[in-house]
């Protein structure tokens, strides 16, 4: 397991600087594609975390959100939206891939897939919550804020195509049109989820 865990750190990690074959370091099987849940729910609280970094910093970045209302949501209501909101979109993603995959006649990738999402999603968490507190803090002016926001979000999807890319061994295109999928499945999930759940009483 400790040899695993290590193989598919590295290759997320060595994803980052664009070496393809690190794909491979990824489990391919069913039962690895399982222990990589292990990860996924290690990602949970960070991405609780991203979502609240406004109300947690004292600091709202007014061009990327309502901080003001976002602040006067509790806690209790806040982390249980989220939670239920990104396990919606992540597994609802996840069934979509599959059923795609196996359309294609690619059904054997789908395991490796969801190894290298859930270990990718720990880099790319890595990268964006210090980033999303620094742009909070109230050290940086609004528009550097918001930069380093636009920057950190645009660098995500660019990490979570060429991951695809890798792993399913495709073109950019449709690399980039798996990444539109998860952007759009997320953007439902919100509005459909989050935003109902979010709603102050």
């Amino acid at each position: 397991m400790m040899g695993e865990l290590g193989r598919s750190l590295a290759g997320a990690l060595r994803l980052v600087f664009l070496d393809k074959t690190a794909a491979a370091r990824f489990p391919a099987d069913r039962a690895g594609a399982l222990r990589s849940f292990w990860v996924f729910l290690a990602l949970l609280p960070g991405v609780v975390a991203l979502d609240t970094v406004e109300r947690w910093m004292g600091h709202p970045l007014t061009p990327l959100g309502d901080g003001t209302a976002l602040a006067t949501i509790p806690v209790a209501r806040a982390v249980p939206a989220t939670l239920l909101a990104y396990l919606i979109g992540t597994f609802g993603y996840f069934l979509m891939v599959e059923r795609i995959l196996h359309l294609q006649g690619n059904g054997a990738l789908f395991p490796r897939f969801i190894a290298a999402f859930n270990w990718s999603g720990i880099v790319a968490l890595l990268v964006a919550l210090p980033l999303a507190v620094l742009a909070h803090s109230g050290l940086l002016s609004m528009p550097m804020g918001a930069a380093i926001m636009a920057v950190t979000y645009f660098w995500s999807l660019f990490y979570e195509a060429y991951v695809t890319r890798a792993v399913l061994g495709c073109g950019w295109l449709t690399a980039t049109g798996f990444v539109l999928l998860d952007v759009v499945v997320s953007d439902l999930t919100t509005t459909l989820v989050h935003g109902p759940l979010m709603a102050a009483s």
